[in-house]
């Protein structure tokens, strides 16, 4: 799957700031900046041949391990006739090792209960290549095994020819898989920020032409040059003792050798710019404008304090710069429809902030304006206090919970931190350390030092500003000189200092008389206490010990927009955002955000087609804040003339253009198909939202909300119920009922029954999308929706073998399938995947011929032993989350199946045999009925834009 190119940046500052982290040097300070100390708990070194390693004993999720082979080496190394070739030699890791010949290496793992892709991957991005396992510790000789593999994908990848034959077709489908309007812009605008650069041209998918011209001895040839224990880390995090850990790194990577006369790693560097670079694409299948600005630095891994203490400073500027634009988006009239930003390492050599801001079609020019002139006000006038105050609040917060959750920190977090030490450089800093440093450092930051991080991404130096929209005949985006004089003028525009307003109206203006329990149930079971309020609410408590600072709560009761004509519907659907958009009692959107600032809590609330829902989470610490905010959501609910308009004209923009998406056209084909064209499921189009009446939307909302005696509260996290009793007897006890007695209304949508077959014609690009999907009516219970389940694991691994590793005619094949028991019982079973369009047809075939397979002899003994063995270790991980708690108790009590059933997922997975799956082949793939629609590109279209696929930049998995 090919990958954000921020993804591995993003990974980096995420993982630094994860809990883990190590007390600074105590005592008297040396001279020079406070150095900070490694993690004592991971060992590190270097074996003699150059390799580094990083190990750490960690429990969460318990029988764990996570694996990494991090190769210094990506696509900047390759030369002129080996584009795409560090990518290509990533696949063929997985396609015939020394011990692992052909597909025997994923067989094995799937043996062992891991899943392709889930828990075993790769990618490859500019700099660096990293392979990824997730490997059971609690089965003898697997962890072992898992270091062999480790071993032999640094230097005993075999390259048979008949395998890199194979690859090449799954190579080129990932190739085809990212093509679109995202790609085309990218593959514009990449060189401009990367200008000057190795990078520009070293797109690590590489081209298609280079794929298919690429051989097996330039393969090796990049194997052989980077692929060296001097250029190579392994990371090993998890259930484990180190020590063996240790002994397994030696035995396995301390005979290897680099070769006798190895070419030197260099290092390339990207040229900043002395003026602001503008750059503006479009493309005919792009479905919004944006405007994006680029602060380019170099990167400052953090060895000593004062690189944390910097971080901070750039951090807090960030945050509130990007609250001043999300407050300006919820005005009338904004120029913005969307923010969003970015801060940290971009690539390698290249750190950047990134602010990008969703526009109208016709707003480029006012948006751009508008951007810089927030960032002007911000330089000449710095920040307020109350916002700094907020900042450092909202900071302090988020490190205080990391360091509550300190011992909950996934064996996935730490891999992900060494890896980016290894990488970029910096400390692998321990439990700790990052909390007690910020508690330090954060009350010293002066507001001029925030203020001189702003002045810094206000030069004219080292900016690049990208501007990408729909190709259109009605609209013309700006010229480059066009926004080049926006550019310049900036800094002589007129522009007054921000003023932070404040509303000293309390969150809840009137508490409520508190309910009281009348009721109580235990299951004993699965640890779930049920409680029934005197107004008719029901609360199911799960407390857990999974997470220390977290507690979910979800909320439903039935009816939903059902009940409502579909003259409603739309109104229906829009009536959550416009209360949203409005805020909550006497205060707005935006100031109660600036209320909530310092507290980890959240709360949502949506009308579904047959319920009315709430969903929040929040730290134990700002529990009584959840519940209330739970309580305006049912008793004050704020209409807000100016912010609802702000909203209608956001969301008119979004789906404007939603026709010329390729995929949103085809997506959109596949429902009306599949609902036979019921005006409940007609795609979302700017019209309606110009009609839209807010105040009916507000009215809906109220009616659903009006009535909390229907609904049923589930709850799983950090407490207990006599902790939590007294906050569900004020807040949810207080709730107002009506009694009311209701149930969905049957919509009377139905899909269509025979076969029927479709063809979406669109797009430029040359590939091809198909989705196969199944239906029909069932007997609706708990074994029947497992056997689903089963018949869509045993199916996914089929078609992956067949379509993708035989055939190479496919990255990937999804396979979904599920049941649902109202308003009739029935199960959908979804097949997709993406091809060359030439080629669809027969990979279609191939599909039918594994499930005529399965109908007529069932699974085989191997796929069953994969698939059990898959489900059980899945479901250990699952279940120890919060999460899955609140989904399960959801979906038991809605469907009446009792709670200790969720405890005998064991019992149905060791009852799995090929009998059952055949029958459930026969049952739920029945090729009589189905809908079959395939997106193949518009030749005409296609035809008039010669030339145009090129491969975006990013990392590649």
């Amino acid at each position: 799957m090919v990958t954000s190119m921020f993804r591995v940046t993003l990974a980096l500052l995420l993982a630094l700031v994860l809990p883990g982290c190590a007390l600074v040097q105590r005592g008297p300070r040396a001279p020079g900046p406070e150095v900070l100390r490694a993690d004592s708990q991971v060992i590190t070194g270097r074996l003699p041949n150059g390799l580094r390693y990083y190990i750490r004993a960690n429990h969460e999720p318990p029988a764990r391990a996570e694996l990494r082979l991090v190769v210094n080496a990506g696509s900047v190394l390759e030369d002129e006739d080996q584009r795409g070739a560090a990518h290509f030699v990533e696949h063929m890791a997985f396609n015939g090792t020394t011990h692992f010949p052909e597909q025997a290496l994923v067989d094995f793992l799937e043996h062992a209960g891991m899943r392709f892709g889930a828990d075993v991957n790769a990618y490859t991005s500019f700099d660096e290549t990293v392979f990824m396992l997730t490997l059971p510790t609690d089965t003898a000789g697997v962890l072992a095994t898992g270091f062999q593999i480790l071993e032999d994908w640094a230097h005993g990848v075999t390259f048979d020819s008949t395998e890199v034959e194979k690859e090449r077709g799954v190579v080129l489908e990932e190739w085809r898989l990212g093509r679109g309007a995202g790609s085309r812009m990218r593959d514009e605008q990449f060189p401009v920020l990367a200008a000057d650069s190795r990078y520009a041209d070293r797109q690590p998918i590489g081209t298609r032409e280079s794929i298919l011209a690429l051989r097996p001895s330039q393969l090796k040839r990049f194997y052989r040059d980077w692929y060296r224990p001097d250029l190579m880390a392994v990371v090993a995090v998890g259930d484990f003792d180190p020590q063996q850990v240790l002994k397994l790194i030696e035995a396995h990577f301390g005979p290897l050798r680099p070769p006798a006369a190895h070419r030197p790693r260099p290092k390339y560097l990207i040229p900043m710019n002395e003026q602001t670079t503008v750059s503006v694409v479009t493309d005919p299948e792009a479905t919004r404008t944006m405007v994006s600005l680029y602060v380019k630095s170099e990167p400052r891994p953090w060895y000593t304090a004062p690189d944390y203490r910097q971080w901070l400073v750039e951090s807090l500027a960030s945050g509130m710069l990007l609250d001043r634009l999300n407050e300006r988006m919820d005005r009338p009239a904004s120029p913005f429809l969307d923010v969003s930003s970015f801060q940290g390492r971009f690539l390698r050599p290249l750190s950047a902030y990134v602010l990008n801001v969703r526009v109208p079609e016709h707003g480029v020019e006012r948006g751009l304006e508008q951007l810089l002139l927030e960032a002007e006000r911000a330089r000449r006038y710095g920040f307020t206090a109350t916002e700094l105050a907020r900042g450092k609040a909202e900071l302090l917060r988020r490190e205080e919970q990391q360091y509550a959750e300190r011992d909950r920190a996934t064996s996935s977090s730490f891999a992900a931190d060494y890896t980016s030490v290894f990488l970029y450089g910096g400390t692998p800093m321990g439990a700790g350390t990052e909390y007690a440093l910020t508690r330090r450092l954060l009350p010293e930051i002066t507001p001029a030092e925030v203020n001189a991080a702003v002045r810094e991404w206000t030069r004219p130096a080292n900016r690049v500003v990208l501007v990408s929209g729909p190709a259109s005949d009605s609209v013309r985006l700006p010229t480059v000189r066009a926004l080049q004089r926006i550019i310049q003028s900036a800094p002589y525009a007129r522009v007054e200092a921000y003023t932070d307003s404040l509303s000293t109206a309390p969150l809840v203006r009137l508490p409520p008389t508190p309910g009281r329990v009348v009721a109580e149930q235990r299951f004993d079971s699965v640890g779930v206490t049920e409680w029934t309020l005197a107004n008719g609410v029901r609360v199911l408590l799960k407390p857990t010990d999974y997470r220390e600072d977290e507690v979910l709560i979800a909320g439903r009761s039935w009816g939903g927009s059902s009940l409502l004509p579909d003259s409603d519907y739309i109104a229906a659907a829009t009536a959550s955002a416009v209360v949203q958009a409005g805020g909550l009692g006497a205060l707005s959107s935006v100031e109660l955000r600036k209320r909530l600032s310092g507290k980890v809590v959240g709360v949502g609330a949506e009308i579904s087609d047959d319920a009315e829902m709430i969903s929040g989470a929040a730290s134990p610490l700002d529990l009584e804040t959840l519940f209330q905010l739970v309580y305006l959501k049912f008793t004050e609910p704020r209409l807000d003339s100016a912010a609802i308009e702000a909203y209608r004209i956001q969301a008119r923009d979004a789906v404007a253009n939603r026709a010329a998406s390729p995929e949103a056209v085809f997506s959109d084909s596949i429902r009306a198909i599949l609902t036979q064209h019921n005006p409940r499921a007609r795609p979302l189009t700017g019209a309606m939202f110009d009609s839209l009446d807010i105040s009916r939307s507000f009215q809906i909302y109220r009616d659903r909300f009006a009535d909390a005696s229907g609904f049923t509260f589930y709850l799983a996290g950090a407490f207990t119920p006599d902790s939590i009793r007294p906050l569900v007897e004020q807040w949810l006890g207080g709730l107002p009922s009506l009694h009311r007695e209701e149930k969905p209304r049957d919509l009377g949508i139905r899909p269509p029954t025979g076969v029927v077959r479709r063809v979406v014609r669109r797009g430029l690009a040359p590939k091809s999308i198909t989705q196969l999907v199944f239906t029909g009516g069932m007997h609706f219970d708990v074994q029947n929706v497992y056997d689903i389940e089963a018949l869509t694991d045993v199916l996914r691994i089929r078609l992956r073998e067949s379509l993708r590793e035989e055939q190479g005619g496919t990255y990937g094949v999804s396979v979904r399938g599920g049941g649902r028991p109202r308003p009739q019982p029935a199960y959908t079973v979804a097949i997709g995947f993406g091809s060359d369009p030439a080629r669809a047809p027969a990979l279609v075939r191939s599909v039918f011929a594994e499930i005529d397979s399965l109908r007529t002899f069932g699974p085989t003994a191997d796929e069953l032993a994969k698939v059990r063995e898959e489900q059980l270790r899945e479901r250990q991980t699952d279940q120890r989350s919060n999460e899955f708690w609140v989904t399960h108790l959801m979906n038991y009590d809605g469907n009446g199946w009792p709670f200790a059933r969720i405890l005998d997922y064991p019992k149905w997975v060791a009852g799995l045999d090929a009998a059952r799956v055949r029958s459930a082949a026969r049952l739920y793939l029945d090729p009589t009925n189905f809908v079959q629609v395939t997106l193949d590109p518009d030749s005409t279209a296609r035809g008039s834009r010669p030339g145009t696929e090129l491969p975006s930049p990013g990392a590649v998995r």
